[in-house]
């Protein structure tokens, strides 16, 4: 069973990348910079910290799940990458470039995100939200893209109803509509599968494989998530304990992992 930790890690994975300095392969900066990478991020309200002196890739167009148990700051971790939240400490980089401090409207519209809050107006309708957030992002040919997402995620039969009359899982559906809507590069998926039914996670599932883009899903759900990244990593207690090819997990496996370094 493969079973390293963070630290185990250093001299063979993108983690490497932070100890290695500016001229490290993969490393920020670079012309082959990750996707996504933080460097020794770090959040603390009062006394309490939630992400201590994190180091982490995610390579362009790949897709990386995020587990740990609840308050181990995974949330905290996405709310930072997608600007929602300010770090004590540390760096977030998008292609190289950092992001922390100062933050481009371009750059912005280059993330979709998805979490339990759905952003979506309640006394709008299905279609009046997404031509909202169409015009909020500059959205070529909207309408065309509208109907073209609302038949991807079920919801064509309900764009004329008010958001406050949906379901929590139609709700959700609307929201990866919302998050797709400007063709993101990045997607921030924050317990995605909450309130879906069945037929819905499939239809998310079929998204997730038919993308290229780059993608860091945090959930609870471990088959799900080992079934649909190309990567995984465990965080717990604010630090980044595990990380390893899927291809290098089985299902038991990573079961057995997740019991040692999170519960």
């Amino acid at each position: 069973m493969v079973n390293r930790s963070a630290s185990g890690l250093a001299g063979t994975s993108a983690l490497a990348g932070a100890a290695g300095g500016a001229g490290a392969a993969g490393a920020p900066g670079t012309s082959d910079a990750p996707g996504i990478s933080v460097r020794q991020l770090t959040k603390s309200y009062g006394r309490f910290r939630a992400l201590h002196r994190v180091d982490m890739d995610v390579a362009p167009g790949s897709f990386l799940a995020l587990f740990g148990p609840n308050g181990a700051g995974k949330s905290t971790l996405l709310g930072i990458i997608a600007g929602l939240v300010r770090p004590s400490r540390g760096q977030v980089f998008l292609d190289g470039q950092e992001i922390t401090k100062d933050r481009d409207e371009d750059l912005g519209k280059r993330i979709g995100a998805l979490s339990y809050q759905t952003y979506l107006y309640d006394e709008l309708t299905v279609l009046e939200n997404l031509r909202f957030y169409g015009r909020l992002f500059g959205v070529e040919n909207r309408e065309e893209r509208i109907g073209s997402l609302l038949h991807t995620v079920g919801m064509e039969a309900r764009s004329g109803s008010p958001v406050r009359t949906l379901s929590r899982g139609m709700r959700q559906r609307v929201a990866l509509a919302r998050a797709l809507l400007h063709d993101p590069d990045i997607l921030l998926l924050d317990e995605p599968y909450s309130g879906l039914d069945q037929d819905a996670m499939v239809m998310l599932k079929t998204v997730l494989t038919a993308r290229n883009k780059t993608v860091l899903l945090v959930t609870h759900d471990l088959v799900r998530g080992l079934e649909s990244a190309d990567r995984v990593a465990i965080l717990n207690h604010g630090r980044l304990v595990f990380e390893a090819e899927t291809s290098e997990l089985s299902a038991s496996d990573f079961e057995q992992t997740y019991r040692d370094y999170a519960v």
